[in-house]
């Protein structure tokens, strides 16, 4: 309780000038180190992302949860906004981490639990030995979802996440009630090899950190700059996915998605933004699945961190008529 006292005892001067909600991030963060220091709480409790939109009075909006899960191959790390009735199962984007949804379950105004898991290689999950095919990807996740008791569920995958999404889609009928996507990866077999061509990128540890400057350039390049803060989380979660990265490039281009795509017979939820690296697509998912819904969203290659508020409404939008 002392190390809570004088945290307080410092912090008033410190207070004076601070808009309402400042303060209370201040205290919140603050206290929350406290309380790690003081072994009150856990650190991942303590931690969270704030959105700084936030206006003067408003409350600010709840962390996820971070859990894990066991599966046949090793631990899955998630996040996790309780709610109620059927979940909505998110997957990243390579080489992201499900920290990419925390914005967007801030937004959501659904009744629905939001949980948010980081595929094997990537955030807090386990590294796999070998480099998964999509179905291997797929079979572990769905072993996720099924260990924490779920029987149905909406999936929501976001680029690499939608190859992921959609794996188990196909095969696992009675488990998905929708599937929601930004940036259907609807390619051709020219495209695929093209796109095998420029990625992965490896990354070579470099004993001077030169390594750490090249994963800073290559998040740039693909439009991870919107604000410095997501440049540096996704800088940090390249970095840890260094290898899981190269993994899930060098096997992502063999799936043939277009065909998963035809063969899913759970509704669906297509989204993309004009600045999207995979916006020309877009216009076939429309064509190939005239049954999806459709949703023109902003943003680049990150619309969760651009834009939660516009894709938790066609999210909500959507669930609500479903």
């Amino acid at each position: 309780m002392k190390k809570d006292k004088d945290f307080r005892s410092v912090s008033e001067d410190m207070l004076q000038g601070l808009s309402r909600v400042q303060r209370r991030a201040f205290l919140a963060s603050g206290m929350a180190v406290a309380s790690v220091a003081a072994g009150h709480v856990s650190s991942a409790k303590g931690m969270s992302y704030f959105d700084e939109s936030v206006k003067d009075g408003a409350l600010l909006p709840g962390e996820m949860r971070k859990q894990y899960i066991d599966s046949s191959l090793g631990q899955i790390h998630y996040r996790v906004k309780q709610g109620a009735g059927t979940p909505i199962i998110c997957f990243h984007q390579t080489a992201s981490s499900s920290a990419m949804f925390e914005k967007f379950a801030a937004a959501y105004k659904g009744s629905e639990t939001i949980i948010a898991m980081d595929t094997p290689g990537f955030g807090g999950s386990f590294d796999p030995l070998d480099a998964p095919t999509m179905a291997e990807y797929a079979t572990v996740m769905t072993e996720a979802i099924r260990a924490l008791g779920y029987e149905k569920c909406h999936l929501f995958g976001h680029h690499t996440g939608a190859c992921i999404a959609i794996e188990i889609a196909a095969a696992e009928t009675n488990l998905v009630e929708s599937l929601i996507m930004i940036g259907p990866v609807i390619l051709t077999p020219e495209e695929r090899a093209a796109f095998g061509s420029v990625y992965p990128k490896p990354f070579e540890l470099q004993a001077d950190g030169s390594h750490l400057k090249t994963m800073w350039d290559y998040v740039e390049s693909i439009g991870g700059n919107s604000t410095l803060e997501l440049h540096h989380r996704e800088m940090v979660d390249t970095a840890r996915a260094w290898q899981g990265h190269i993994k899930m490039y060098s096997k992502i281009w063999d799936q043939d998605f277009r065909a998963l795509y035809q063969s899913v017979k759970s509704p669906m939820l297509v989204m993309c933004a004009e600045k999207d690296i995979l916006w020309p697509m877009f216009s076939r998912a429309k064509e190939m699945r005239p049954d999806a819904s459709a949703a023109v969203i902003p943003g680049t290659n990150f619309e969760p961190d651009e834009a939660p508020m516009e894709v938790a409404s066609a999210i909500q939008n959507y669930l609500t008529e479903f």
